[in-house]
């Protein structure tokens, strides 16, 4: 059949068969097949394609009557690293906010930070739901994209090439930490990483090293909205020592056991990987004699109620977190309904210092050495 030859929607054509419709949408039959019987086979921007063209051609009727492209289900998976951890919870209550606001349920799958959870998460929700937000996934990106060709798919706290995702500026959050730090004396940082192989601890990881070398970031390579900060905060900033732990947990308990690591090489100051580990770090350290902010500096990130509750109370980096579960949701909402493209660039929030206790001294005091 000749492309120019197309029938209205209303008007269905019985001679139109898969073959024209894979000639004009420029894919095989087979992927129309697949499209028509098996939609989650085929990525979304392919399924929209041929569904346009074979409402084009007149075969609206047989795409309705199979597995119409455009029906929705109204709920959305959200793969979580971890439930239990709070910060996950206020992703959840941002995303669920925009899921009301559109009549879309959000129904999230605890994965236990593991890379097999995460998968068999999808697989079992694919054939339920319109789309999917990964929240901290443990899954490679090659996995990543392959979930994205079946499914809407927006990343939360990464950047995958050719995915939609939302990020939160931890280079300039641990710039701004680190520069604080400074301020109050400190001259060598440790940092407690988990895990390596994550992109948001590499950030910090990156912000650390350029801020003790004087460095400005690489846009290029770095995702950041960072400021350049005043000349006498990068000159008190520039000739800190930083050295890095690596935790066993994101946890209490992997606080608790990285402050046994840390005692052999201390540092004036310890920014943690959360604030998890921030508390148990704080809670080992009394135990064995050492104040903060007397004897060392101690940070977190994310702001979880442990921040307050900690003695003494913790400073924090906070990333607006349900502003990330919303703009996540409300992004992934619009491509599942096909109202806008997929976002090329990753949305960047901002994030906030917040000092409290743990890090305030009026005058900076030599930290405790080890006997």
């Amino acid at each position: 059949m000749n492309s120019g030859e197309s029938s209205s929607p209303e008007t269905p054509n019985p001679s139109v068969t898969i073959y024209d419709i894979a000639e004009v949408a420029g894919v095989s039959p087979s992927t129309v097949s697949r499209a028509f019987s098996r939609p989650d086979r085929v990525s979304f921007k392919t399924a929209e394609k041929i569904r346009a063209v074979a409402t084009q051609l007149g075969y609206g009727t047989k795409l309705e009557t199979r597995s119409t492209l455009r029906e929705t289900k109204d709920l959305v998976g959200l793969i979580g690293a971890d439930l239990s951890n709070e910060y996950y919870i206020e992703i959840l209550r941002g995303a669920a906010h925009a899921g009301w606001v559109e009549d879309v349920w959000i129904t999230a799958s605890d994965v236990q930070e593991s890379p097999q959870k995460s998968l068999a998460a999808i697989d079992k929700l694919s054939g339920q739901v319109d789309g999917f937000i990964l929240v901290s996934a443990r899954l490679s990106n090659s996995e990543i994209q392959k979930v994205a060709r079946t499914k809407p798919t927006v990343v939360v706290n990464r950047p995958v090439p050719g995915v939609p995702s939302v990020l939160v500026d931890n280079y300039d959050g641990t710039t701004n930490l680190i520069s604080h730090l400074a301020e109050q004396g400190a001259t060598t940082v440790s940092y407690l990483s988990w895990p390596e192989e994550s992109w948001t601890d590499a950030v910090r990881w990156r912000a650390l090293l350029d801020a003790s070398s004087g460095t400005a970031p690489d846009k290029t390579e770095i995702i950041t909205r960072h400021m350049p900060l005043p000349q006498e905060k990068l000159a008190t900033m520039s000739h800190m020592q930083v050295s890095k732990v690596t935790v066993i947990s994101p946890t209490v308990k992997g606080g608790r056991n990285a402050f046994t690591q840390w005692k052999s090489a201390p540092t004036d100051a310890v920014i943690c990987y959360n604030d998890l580990v921030a508390r148990g770090f704080i809670s080992q350290a009394q135990a064995e004699g050492w104040t903060a902010p007397r004897d060392l500096l101690i940070a977190g990130y994310d702001n979880n109620s442990v921040a307050t509750l900690s003695t003494p109370s913790l400073t924090t980096v906070a990333g607006p977190l349900r502003s990330v579960g919303r703009v996540a949701a409300a992004n992934l909402i619009a491509l599942v309904r096909g109202l806008k493209k997929p976002m090329v660039k990753p949305r960047v929030l901002p994030t906030r210092l917040i000092v409290r206790e743990s890090t305030s001294r009026t005058v900076p005091v030599p930290r405790k050495r080890s006997s």
